[in-house]
């Protein structure tokens, strides 16, 4: 089984994005929801890069049934990378209609005693994990949806902080969506 599991998410890769999202949403509930951590270390940017998608991206990963965002975040980061991580504030909820999913998106400390060389693709679906300069040297080589993420993050904190700005769909921090 374990000479299984790594050439499953390989094959994964070589299917068309229709195609493969429709096999996961055969194994997975009406909503996929998941988790995306956004681990920083200084100016660096911990990424991840699959063995079944091209690029780089966030680390994150499905939830189990039964469990909690925080657990599955916690659980996700010790099996791709290799991490203890800590949750820094409560998570944003990141909403796509079509596919539908949900996506709880952790900022991360490195647990006390763990540092950033302790990093290392853990997990038969991670192909290597690194830090990157946030947010130059991450230009271009991050996957779309990881791109968005973080930028959205960003734009939250800032509208948290009460520093207002537009977000990058064009309304204004706190205008409601009109597709909501």
């Amino acid at each position: 089984m374990a000479a299984v599991l790594p050439a499953a998410y390989r094959l994964l890769g070589y299917l068309p994005d229709p195609l493969r999202r429709f096999v996961i949403g055969r194994f997975s509930p009406a909503h996929r929801v998941g988790t995306t951590a956004i681990v920083r270390d200084g100016p660096r940017i911990l990424l991840a890069r699959h063995t079944y998608r091209k690029g780089w991206t966030l680390p994150g990963g499905m939830l189990g049934w039964n469990e909690h965002p925080g657990e599955t975040i916690v659980r996700e980061m010790r099996e791709e990378a290799g991490l203890a991580t800590v949750a820094v504030g409560e998570p944003f909820v990141y909403v796509v209609r079509r596919p539908r999913w949900l996506e709880f998106v952790y900022e991360l400390d490195l647990a006390e005693g763990v540092v950033a060389a302790d990093a290392r693709a853990a997990s038969p679906e991670i192909a290597e994990v690194a830090w990157f300069v946030d947010p130059d040297e991450t230009v271009g080589l991050m996957d779309r949806r990881a791109a968005e993420l973080l930028a959205w993050v960003d734009e939250m904190n800032e509208a948290r902080r009460g520093a207002g700005g537009t977000l990058t769909d064009g309304r204004a921090v706190g205008e409601a969506d009109p597709g909501a």
